[in-house]
């Protein structure tokens, strides 16, 4: 919103009463009259000038202030989207402030604008600027890309399987998973899936990595029997995996399930390079003790915990 400050200057001018000799059959005139002149000069707020991010640990801000004295502070707005999506997130004050640190929850790529304030008043948004930014937590993360592999029946999640990266509700579905009644993890007999390219884009110098979190939003079409989803990791493009953990499924209805933790190693030491998009999968087994049970699958999300 601009801000208008209005200068009027105004005259009147009033030519008064003039009266003539009393004669018979004749009248006074009265002449009123008023010239009102006016003048508008308006202002505009100016947003600070200079934004500039340095991004790490935290996203530092800095910015020259406005110009203009009446200004009381400042919005700063943060978008984890180029271009749109702003959202104010501190409102420093006073005139004169011209830096703010944010330190997000998690990593990512994030846009900041600033516009100076005057009460209700807000002026234009600054250039966009960015700043990398690493917490030592990804945030849940989607995978990509998806296959079945080999066990069970072979065809995996047979049913729209890509639903299964994308978190909407709309699902993959495994239709009477597996070929045999046998409850372990590893069995030869169970339906196999992998999912993969997770883009965590840790940065280029990371200490350790801390646990590593799956979450799937799955359910089952009905709960009778025991019925479980297995995960195990892979940090070599799927030539060894890890252990399997294990969770049983329990509703009819999506539900989030979590394996892991952020200090849960999966039984062995991780390097970044073990979690990149070449070598790191998650596969998951579908186990159940009733031969017709249908699995259905939303998402399948991981989160790194590591140290910068």
């Amino acid at each position: 919103m601009r801000v208008s400050l209005l200068k009027v200057v105004a005259a009147v001018a009033v030519v008064g009463l003039a009266v003539g000799p009393a004669v018979p059959g004749t009248r006074g005139l009265l002449g009123d009259q008023a010239t009102p002149t006016g003048a508008f000069a308006t202002d505009t707020l100016n947003p600070p000038t200079g934004l500039g991010a340095v991004g790490g640990a935290t996203a530092s801000l800095s910015w020259t202030p406005t110009v203009d004295l009446y200004a009381g502070g400042y919005d700063v707005m943060r978008s984890i989207v180029s271009g749109s999506g702003y959202a104010t997130i501190a409102s420093p004050s006073p005139r004169t402030a011209s830096a703010y640190v944010d330190a997000p929850t998690t990593d990512g790529t994030y846009f900041y604008v600033l516009r100076s304030t005057a009460a209700s008043w807000t002026s234009a948004l600054t250039a966009q600027v960015s700043a990398a930014v690493f917490m030592g937590v990804t945030g849940f993360r989607p995978c990509t890309a998806q296959a079945p592999e080999a066990g069970g029946d072979g065809n995996g999640y047979q049913t729209t399987p890509a639903n299964g990266c994308v978190d909407d509700g709309a699902v993959a579905r495994d239709i009477d998973s597996g070929t045999n009644l046998l409850l372990p993890c590893t069995n030869a007999g169970k339906d196999k899936h992998r999912f993969t390219t997770y883009g965590f884009n840790l940065p280029g110098v990371v200490t350790s990595i801390n646990g590593i979190t799956v979450r799937v939003e799955a359910a089952v079409d009905a709960v009778a029997g025991t019925n479980r989803i297995c995960a195990e990791l892979s940090w070599n493009a799927g030539v060894n995996y890890t252990a399997p953990q294990q969770v049983d499924i329990t509703s009819t209805a999506l539900t989030n399930y979590t394996l892991g933790g952020p200090a849960f190693l999966w039984g062995r030491a991780w390097a970044v390079g073990n979690i990149s998009n070449a070598n790191f999968r998650v596969r998951l087994t579908n186990v159940s003790s009733v031969a017709t049970r249908d699995f259905s699958l939303d998402t399948v999300q991981v989160q790194v915990n590591y140290t910068p």
